[in-house]
């Protein structure tokens, strides 16, 4: 059967995007005054990011951006499915919100209709951080049996992350290993710290990796050989935000770097049912004012035109691509693979439809009958289906 989704292994980093600076953008008449942005807890990359943000658009635009933390993807999710929030700028939960898996795939969820707005690619990573002590032993995830492994609650992104990393790339179950569950992102760095875990998932370059490293602990990283085809095979069955990455930057990174698995460093995302013009706004003001924000802190350069990726696994928002569009760095190949993103989301509604007509009241039986028919209608429609059980 042949596949309609590519997987970012497949896909291109950008090729064909110019790497002039887009042209500057006076804040929109189409942005309220105060515009909501949900992002991780305090003192993680993505939330001195979206703090940056805030402030050069403060200063040079007057737009007031708040920016409210959430410690895990689902309650970041939430913000928007209540409307307390405009965007969210976080990891790849937004997929598994997508996907209806997870935390997702409760009664009370199922797949959201949510959009892209921008993405970032730095040269930093997102693993495996271990103690240096540990460490000694681990040439890879297959060496992690019997570790206490940092497993955040409420996160897809961070769970799914573990069972492509650690579990599936290591030949393994969870029983392999000591799973210590906490309730955040947070809670996990502070697991760490204080000897209640040995690994926890992060990136290289946030300043909680500092933290961890500054601590008597220290920190290093597990590599993910590429060399290790099984490993690669099963990550990508597993979980379709993976690439081989040679990381460069970070926490204690050697020389001529890492080779590790990655992904997208922050994904700005929000609601299909957003207005076009308001998101082309918020887009326009962002790069308006980029100057400013490229640099400010150690991630935002990842954040630059040149640097976005524009054909991912879940649909950019209409009026992302008007913005793109307009600095020319939108193609036809593009909006091609977006309309099937969207067709794939629409497949995903129906299936939940039917699921949800079938009146099931008791929780496991629903979430049976909602991984079944998630199967069945993706592949009877051609689509790809990483992500079969949660």
């Amino acid at each position: 059967m042949t596949t309609k989704l590519r997987t970012l292994a497949g896909a291109t980093l950008a090729a064909t995007l110019t790497c002039g600076a887009p042209a500057a953008f006076a804040q929109d008449a189409a942005l309220p005054n105060t515009v909501v942005w949900t992002t991780y807890d305090t003192g993680g990359a993505m939330h001195s990011a979206a703090v940056a943000i805030s402030s050069a658009l403060k200063q040079n635009d007057n737009l007031n951006l708040r920016v409210i933390s959430a410690g895990n993807g689902v309650a970041q999710q939430s913000t928007l499915k209540a409307g307390r929030a405009d965007f969210v700028l976080a990891g790849f939960d937004v997929y598994f919100a997508q996907e209806g898996a997870f935390q997702f795939g409760a009664a009370d969820w199922g797949p959201q209709p949510v959009r892209l707005v921008m993405t970032s690619m730095t040269d930093q990573g997102f693993g495996l951080a271990i103690s240096p002590e540990v460490a000694e032993n681990v040439a890879g995830p297959g060496d992690l049996r019997g570790l206490r492994v940092a497993y955040v609650q409420g996160s897809p992104s961070i769970q799914g992350a573990l069972q492509a990393l650690v579990i599936a790339c290591g030949d393994m179950t969870w029983d392999d290993v000591e799973k210590v569950e906490v309730p955040g992102f947070g809670a996990s760095v502070d697991a760490y710290i204080n000897d209640q875990a040995d690994v926890y998932f992060t990136s290289t370059n946030s300043g909680t990796s500092v933290k961890a490293d500054a601590s008597s602990r220290g920190l290093t990283w597990v590599p993910v050989p590429f060399d290790n085809d099984a490993c690669w095979e099963e990550i990508r069955a597993t979980d379709p935000r993976w690439i081989k990455k040679v990381v460069t930057e970070g926490v204690n990174i050697p020389e001529g770097g890492i080779e590790m698995a990655s992904y997208p460093d922050m994904l700005l995302n929000t609601t299909a049912d957003r207005d076009a013009d308001y998101v082309k706004a918020m887009l326009s003001t962002v790069y308006g004012n980029f100057d400013d924000i490229n640099g400010a802190t150690p991630t935002t350069y990842g954040l630059a035109l040149d640097r976005q990726i524009l054909d991912y696994t879940v649909p950019f928002h209409d009026g992302a691509i008007a913005y793109f569009k307009e600095t020319g760095v939108w193609t036809d190949e593009m909006q091609e693979h977006n309309d099937m993103l969207v067709a794939r989301q629409d497949a995903l509604k129906a299936a939940w439809d039917e699921v949800v007509a079938m009146n099931i009241s008791d929780e496991a039986e629903f979430a049976t009958a909602w991984k079944a028919k998630r199967i069945e209608m993706l592949e009877a429609e051609g689509f790809d289906v990483p992500v079969r059980d949660w």
